[in-house]
């Protein structure tokens, strides 16, 4: 009986092993250890963000983080994907430095036009900027920038353990938020920024091994990423600007305090959306590389649902403790977070069918699947405010995702692939 035990664990650590050297399953491992431990650390920056400051101050730290999540969202410029597509066959300085100086020129650039129109957008946060505190905020998109150029440096480098290594620097924000507690909701943004100044500094370190830093721009990649990238970019912006407006519109309509409860429940709920994520990000990788999609597709999708799974049960059931955590207050998000973990099934369709349309070079129909995600979700969220409060969001992503995979599955009959 124990000799067979000690068989039985022998075989299973020999196989853990045998994945873990596979690239597909060693990528996928670290990006999704990654995504995790930035959603956990999320967590707890949260809880003790909402044990430490008023309702109000984490509702305005919230909306200008949203603010600046949109802001990197729109200086990709398509750069992160054609670092996923070109690193690996193409000079890998040139194609860094020119990402870089790029999506930090454009991150600062949009910064300074959102401090500029503030007043016009977001009149209760520009009624509590200065100049230290615009200067923090242009530290924070650039230095945010800078580091997303790093991640996609070095998933493309098949090297994701640099990125959780990113992240765990990125925990050096939960000290601080003690620390810089006196400044109100300004000591919130302001322990990111610093955390994201530490992790530049360790990424910097790694890269320099890898790549010569001398930040000047190679035209013919710039041609290059805007001739095969630009429409991923477009698609990115529909795809983010779909969800990182949300905070926004429900300070806007709802308030503060409702916008820090949406966001907690959104960073609970955002654990399980972040497998299909990590997992499609390494079918990507390893679709450019030149490896099978049936067989990774169906890799991903196994590994994806027998996680989500038993993550949903553990969230459904331990989710009432887990929200008052943060607060009696915060239990209002309940219903919303066990609506984005529901959605997290059918977003895994859509999550895993994307990468297959980019190493297909078909991006006009990413574009497509993108302006449904934007129009329903944000539509679907205004419409159902009045009615569900914050909750409305989790009713339209799941009314979303299971709209866009019947448009996938019509799809995919059209063109054979089932």
């Amino acid at each position: 009986m124990i000799g067979s035990m000690s068989t039985t664990v022998k075989h299973y650590f020999g196989g853990l092993k045998r994945s873990l050297k596979d690239p597909f399953f060693k990528n996928s491992f670290f990006i999704m250890a990654n995504k995790g431990l930035g959603v956990a650390a999320g967590f707890f920056f949260w809880a003790i963000a909402a044990r430490l400051y008023s309702v109000n101050d984490v509702g305005n730290a919230v909306v200008l983080i949203s603010a600046a999540s949109l802001i990197l969202a729109f200086s990709s410029m398509g750069f992160d994907i054609s670092l996923l597509r070109y690193f690996h066959h193409y000079d890998k300085s040139k194609a860094f430095n020119t990402s870089m100086v790029v999506m930090v020129s454009t991150a600062l650039v949009l910064g300074l036009l959102y401090v500029a129109t503030a007043p016009y957008i977001s009149p209760d946060i520009a009624g509590l900027l200065d100049w230290q505190y615009i200067l923090i905020f242009l530290v924070f998109v650039g230095t945010g920038a800078a580091g997303a150029v790093a991640t996609q440096t070095f998933i493309a480098m098949r090297d994701a353990k640099y990125t959780f290594i990113q992240n765990l620097l990125y925990l050096t924000r939960l000290p601080l938020l003690f620390l810089l507690a006196a400044l109100g909701f300004f000591g919130i943004f302001s322990a990111n920024v610093l955390s994201y100044i530490v992790a530049f500094i360790f990424v910097a370190w790694i890269l320099q091994k890898v790549v010569r830093f001398d930040l000047r721009v190679d035209p013919e990649f710039i041609k290059t990423s805007f001739r095969t990238s630009s429409r991923n970019y477009v698609a990115s912006i529909l795809y983010n600007a779909a969800y990182l407006s949300v905070p926004l519109i429900i300070s806007a309509q709802l308030g503060e305090a409702q916008a820090a409860i949406y966001y907690i429940a959104y960073t609970l709920g955002n654990f399980l959306l972040q497998i299909p994520i990590s997992l499609s990000t390494s079918f990507f990788v390893e679709g450019v590389y030149g490896e099978s999609l049936k067989k990774n597709f169906t890799r991903a999708a196994l590994t994806v649902y027998s996680i989500l799974i038993p993550g949903a049960i553990f969230l459904f059931l331990f989710g009432p403790a887990i929200m008052g955590f943060f607060g009696p207050r915060y239990l209002e998000g309940l219903e919303l977070m066990k609506l984005i973990v529901l959605a997290s099934f059918p977003y895994t369709i859509y999550s895993l069918f994307i990468p297959v349309l980019n190493i297909r070079m078909n991006v006009n129909t990413i574009i497509l699947l993108n302006a449904i995600i934007f129009v329903v979700l944000l539509g679907g969220t205004l419409l159902l405010i009045p009615t569900y409060g914050s909750s409305a969001f989790g009713y339209a992503l799941i009314a979303t995702f299971i709209i866009v995979d019947i448009v996938i599955l019509m799809l995919a009959r059209r063109w054979k692939w089932i």
